[in-house]
């Protein structure tokens, strides 16, 4: 008797997006090997957003519509888009981002050959906000597919690259494992699902397949972008990582050494990029001594900023 195939829920939330829906969702209809099913929460957006998912969701029977009648929030969001969703694995597609054709394909049929891994991801491709190509997130040790063991994951991934690499928008969550861990929690902000991948590799392992699959478009309006902009509450959401990574829930995914490595690290990534700021979207980038004069008054706060320890009481 053949195997069951891995099914597949896709979950997009929306939030004033429209002038990207179109391409986002004909990215996910369009896969070499489409969705099982296909979630849609309009986060009760402003713009024309649910004009364009209802032309979408008449003509294809694959798409479920929902709409909130009040803006609860991204996490929010996705938290009822994940208790609805029954595939197997749980794909979260922003509706800004865009999809490789084979993305699903490649990923479900390493997901096949490997059941016992937690989550399956691929490369993301970084495009600022004028569309130009900025990188591309892999891992550096990886140049060809293969399934990670919890170790390995932690001795090849987590110890050798930079303290937020991630992938999360390039990766497909083995939907009990995800929900184990309890979704993405709100009170980590846009560090939420890098923290379920994390938790859940260093349980299930992963599998890893280096094909390009997601276009991931950097904006500093995003969730992230905010986030990154306020040195405060970065250091809050660190801190609160660091809890759960210590508490008895996660206490023996992660490693003691891994957890005070990863807070060193990452605070002092946050203090670097805090310092360094970025250009307003748009703005013609000042000369080199210009740029530097105009970061002098940043040097007080940052000082601050360095013996905050952070808000633990999440």
């Amino acid at each position: 008797m053949s195997k069951r195939s891995p099914t597949l829920s896709v979950v997009m939330p929306n939030y004033n997006h429209g002038r990207f829906l179109p391409r986002a969702i004909e990215g996910i209809l369009n896969q070499t090997r489409p969705p099982d099913e296909f979630l849609i929460l309009d986060d009760a957006s402003t713009d024309n957003s649910v004009e364009i998912i209802e032309s979408y969701a008449r003509d294809c029977p694959l798409i479920r519509f929902l709409r909130n009648e009040q803006n609860a929030g991204v996490i929010a969001a996705h938290e009822k888009l994940y208790n609805l969703a029954a595939g197997d694995y749980l794909y979260s597609a922003a509706a800004d981002d865009e999809r490789c054709p084979t993305f699903f394909a490649s990923a479900l049929r390493m997901a096949a050959e490997h059941p016992q891994a937690g989550l399956i991801f691929g490369q993301m491709v970084i495009v600022d906000e004028a569309g130009i190509e900025r990188g591309v997130i892999k891992p550096s040790r990886w140049d060809e597919p293969l399934y990670a063991s919890p170790e390995r994951f932690l001795d090849e991934y987590l110890n050798v690259e930079p303290p937020m690499h991630a992938a999360s928008a390039a990766t497909l969550f083995r939907r009990k494992a995800f929900k184990e861990v309890g979704w993405c929690r709100s009170e980590l902000g846009s560090f939420a699902d890098t923290l379920a991948t994390r938790a859940i590799a260093l349980k299930y392992g992963a599998c890893y397949v280096p094909e390009r699959f997601c276009i991931w478009h950097r904006s500093s309006d995003s969730f992230s972008g905010q986030t990154a902009r306020d040195g405060r509450r970065s250091l809050d959401m660190i801190a609160c990582a660091e809890r759960l990574m210590r508490s008895a829930e996660f206490s023996d995914r992660f490693p003691p050494d891994y957890v005070a490595r990863w807070k060193r690290q990452q605070r002092r990534q946050i203090l670097w990029n805090y310092f360094l700021g970025d250009d307003p979207p748009g703005a013609t980038r000042l000369p080199f001594l210009v740029r530097n004069f105009k970061r002098i008054p940043r040097l007080g706060e940052v000082f601050r900023l360095l013996f905050y320890r952070g808000e633990t009481s999440c």
